[in-house]
């Protein structure tokens, strides 16, 4: 059996579910409650973002996600 850690808050992922208890994004293990997180600060970015773009996204999150493992946390955009 895999072992999962995420890759943001380094917290075991015991019931490892995907896409219900965590989520591989840009190459990386997400728990649940860091993908909420992610989500929650993102969401006011993706609102004002005229016209969106899926690429525009895709960077948005990989980028969100990569200063949020270097910082070991989530921070309010």
């Amino acid at each position: 059996m895999k072992n999962l850690k995420c890759d943001v808050c380094h917290k075991d992922i015991t019931t490892a579910i995907k896409q219900r208890d965590y989520f591989h994004m840009a190459h990386r293990d997400i728990c649940e409650a860091c993908h909420d997180q992610m989500e929650r600060s993102i969401k006011p970015v993706v609102r004002t973002k005229q016209p969106f773009s899926y690429e525009w996204y895709d960077r948005l999150v990989r980028d969100s996600i990569e200063k949020a493992i270097v910082k070991g946390r989530w921070e309010a955009r």
